[in-house]
This record gives structure tokens, sequence and C-alpha cells, in this order.
């Protein structure tokens, strides 16, 4: 199988487009943060930089059965497009999500995710 080069826009001014049916998922390593199953998690990233914020990630994120840690050092805010995931933050509140389902968490909130079945979701992280 050939991987097609991944090609992220350097300029925050030029439009991006991506299709979640393209070849540019990446594998995104949780390490140590994976409490149970194995996650395959993957990224497909379609912007790094922004225009007015020093940190803006527009990506897609895909992952397989699993409960791993997960920080949210920026504010993040994310589409649930596929699946079934439940987050629970350390203060005990608890938000279970299925499509078409969107949650936006300020920055400095950590918990766990569970996905129960093979999940993708679109995902804007900002700061500043």
């Amino acid at each position: 199988m050939t991987t097609a080069p991944i090609v992220i826009p350097a300029d925050p001014n030029t439009v991006a487009v991506k299709s979640l049916d393209d070849d540019g998922w990446i594998p995104y390593d949780l390490g140590d943060d994976v409490l149970s199953g194995e996650p395959d998690t993957k990224a497909n990233i379609l912007r790094t930089v922004g225009v007015k914020t020093p940190t803006l990630a527009a990506s897609s994120f895909s992952a397989d059965p699993s409960t791993f840690k997960w920080d949210f050092p920026n504010d993040e805010s994310f589409v649930l497009l596929e699946g079934h995931i439940a987050i629970t933050f350390d203060t005990g509140e608890r938000f279970d999500l299925r499509p078409n389902d969107a949650i936006s968490i300020p920055a400095g909130r950590t918990g766990t995710c569970e996905v129960y079945e093979p999940s993708r979701k679109f995902t804007v992280v900002t700061s500043g």
C-alpha cells in the first residue's frame, strides 16, 4: 500500500480541503494513556495554524473500542460523526455522545474517554 504525502497548509490564509475517505490518516499514539483495549487512534489533519489564534488544530480523529486518559490543554470542540463515546471528567461530570452530538470543552479539563464502538469526530482546538 502506498501512502500519499500529508499536505497541511503552512499559510493560515490558505483554504484547506480534505475528505474523511482519503488516505491522509496518520497514527496518533496514546502511549501509556491507554487503560484498556486497542484504540488504533488516527488523525487526519486539516490545519495546524490559524490567522488569529496561535494554536489552531482542525482535524478528524478516529478510535476503536478502548478506554484512555485524555487531557484538554487547550479549548476543544468536536462533533461526533460516527460511533459512541463517553467522556468522564476528573470532576465527575460525564457526557455520553452519539453521532451528531457536539461538545465544547474549556482548556484545563482532564478525564477518561470510553470508546464503545469505532468512532470518528471532527475536532477544532484553539488557544489564544
